[in-house]
């Protein structure tokens, strides 16, 4: 039997900064407005990431006179135009929106202001590409494109020129068409203008491809980068492919390939690298038995249905009764996982472009997409009925709370829409919601509302699954999944990010102390201490180390919940 081969993926692999940053630019544009939006050129170089925001009705345009909305959104995209075509829209009655990449910016600068002392400039590029378009725009006319050392020592004569590179050459490239450009110039300023991204990318690229009998590039046909990685990998490895979907791959091609690499371009999100990660892995014999394919597809159900979160709600609800002194009612704890699984499953029913769907999301969200939401509908009135066996006090807020968490994904003019372009929303609503069936609604029942234990109770809830989506969003942007700043970490930023969630953590835990000393509920209180510190060991390796695939992490995060609630139980014994 042969053995099974070594896979590696690049740790570099992934949407580069520039285009996460155009990509949410246009999701807050789609989350803040009804105006159509359309961008100038396809957004970034990567076909299925386009088609997810076609869903989102963000289209490309290749001419601004194709765009008859006159109160229409243009964006300028990531590669970025010359200055005298963006002088041309803004003197239209569009919208203009600039969603060009922060470091192809700093290279418009560092043209402009060495043509404006009188230097020529040199581009090291492809001339037909649209960054390098947008970079002659700014040489006042004096500007030569050269794809290498070749097109460098053909240039005319020239007393000062500044040499740039296209924010994606290959550096050996640039550096070697600097030294041909020396000799046709009086002075030469050399701006190595090739993104820390890009550096990173080729420099693991060029390092494990030496080693590698196959090197599987991902991306679009059409995405320089991507083609520029390919054909490093060419000169190295023994074998390369470039593709752009999974589905390219067959057996022939991976035979015999005891080291494979893969990594991919800068406009590439990680799920698509995930899928082929997948594809070779099962070509390959390195993927699972078929039972333990049968199992793990199970667990994606299970995770991609919301049973699992379902479960951890619960679970919550019973730490939090343990926390009030309530009775521990069967029927909360039922309603508590109801209520969740109802908006869970709803919510994801109606994401859009969000990512390519796997064969969990497909199943569940296609396939069986009316059955999905008439379940989901279901779950929840079976919750609020429940509910309303407990009386009007907690029927009543039960079917607000369900009600406000089904209409959020939809824009109605009900006061839900602007709350749902404010900064976090998303994790704020999920807080709240979560906060109200697993420790509001059981005071409620209780009678015990306006004691302290119940506060504590709401308090410890809102701020625990705040930290949990919080988290949920971290994992949702490391996937490259096409989320906007309802959720906190793109709106604050992964520094900002993780000092907030350890601030949280600081605050229960000493919330926690205090109780401990207090005498209260000691035992109670030093379970739940100890169970907390699962959080900030899964917070460290998220922060310290590559953060697992959707499936896995979703998995490890709702854990916290039901270890929670096992630390609580064996207290109470």
């Amino acid at each position: 039997m042969a053995a099974k081969p070594h896979i590696t993926v690049a740790s570099t692999a992934g949407f580069c900064p520039g285009v996460k940053n155009a990509i949410d630019k246009v999701l807050e544009l789609a989350k803040s407005t009804k105006k159509p939006i359309y961008t100038l050129g396809p957004l970034i170089h990567n076909r299925q990431v386009i088609e997810t925001l076609k869903e989102k009705n963000i289209h490309a345009v290749e001419d601004v006179s194709e765009i008859t909305d006159k109160d229409a959104i243009l964006v300028i995209r990531a590669h970025g135009i010359p200055p005298q075509l963006e002088a041309a829209i803004r003197g239209k009655t569009l919208e203009v929106v600039d969603a060009t990449c922060p470091l192809v910016k700093h290279v418009h600068h560092t043209i402009a202001g060495y043509a404006e002392k009188g230097y020529e400039t040199i581009i090291v590029g492809d001339k037909d590409h649209a960054e390098v378009a947008g970079l002659m725009g700014y040489t006042r006319g004096r500007g030569h494109v050269i794809s290498g050392p070749e097109e460098a020592a053909a240039l005319p004569r020239m007393e000062k020129a500044n040499i740039v590179a296209q924010t994606t050459q290959e550096e050996d490239v640039f550096l070697a068409a600097v030294e041909a450009a020396r000799k046709r110039t009086g002075e030469l300023a050399v701006s190595n203008t090739i993104c820390k991204p890009t550096k990173d990318r080729q420099k693991e690229t060029v390092e494990l491809s030496k080693t590698s009998d196959l090197v599987i590039v991902v991306g679009g046909k059409n995405s320089a980068n991507t083609a520029r990685l390919f054909q490093i990998c060419k000169k190295l490895a023994p074998a390369a492919v470039h593709i752009e979907k999974e589905d390219e791959l067959n057996a022939a091609i991976l035979r015999d390939k005891n080291f494979i690499f893969i990594t991919a371009g800068a406009s590439t999100p990680s799920w698509m690298i995930e899928k082929a990660l997948a594809h070779v892995r099962e070509l390959t014999g390195a993927a699972k038995s078929s039972f333990e394919e049968s199992l793990s597809f199970l667990w994606k159900l299970v995770i991609t249905s919301g049973a699992y979160t379902a479960l951890a709600a619960a679970a919550l609800a019973y730490v939090c009764m343990k926390l009030e002194g309530s009775p521990i009612s069967r029927k909360l704890l039922i309603i508590s996982g109801l209520f969740v699984l109802s908006l869970h499953m709803a919510n994801r029913a109606e994401e859009k472009g969000a990512a390519a769907p796997d064969k969990a999301k497909r199943l569940l969200f296609i396939r069986f997409r009316s059955s999905t939401k008439f379940a989901a509908f279901l779950s929840g009135a079976l919750a609020v009925l429940l509910a309303a066996t407990l009386g009007w006090k907690v029927f009543l807020p039960a079917a607000f709370f369900w009600g406000a968490g089904m209409l959020y994904p939809y824009k109605l003019p009900l006061g839900f829409e602007k709350f749902a372009n404010f900064p976090a929303s998303k994790d704020i609503v999920t807080a709240l919601g979560w906060a109200f069936v697993c420790a509001y609604a059981p005071g409620l029942w209780h009678g015990s509302i306006l004691y302290k234990s119940t506060h504590l109770a709401v308090t410890f809830a809102v701020l625990l699954v705040f930290i949990r989506s919080v988290m949920f969003g971290i994992s949702h942007a490391h996937s490259d999944m096409i989320v906007g700043k309802e959720n906190f970490y793109k709106a604050a930023g992964p520094r900002f990010t993780y000092l907030s969630l350890f601030a949280m953590f600081i605050f229960l835990e000493t919330i926690l102390v205090i109780l401990i000393n207090m005498g209260w509920k000691p035992d109670l209180a030093s379970a739940l201490l100890a169970g907390l510190f699962y959080y900030l060991i899964l917070m460290l390796v998220f922060y310290f180390s590559k953060i697992p695939e959707r499936i896995t992490s979703e998995t490890l995060i709702d854990s916290q919940f039901i270890l929670l609630a096992l630390f609580a139980w064996r207290a109470g014994k």
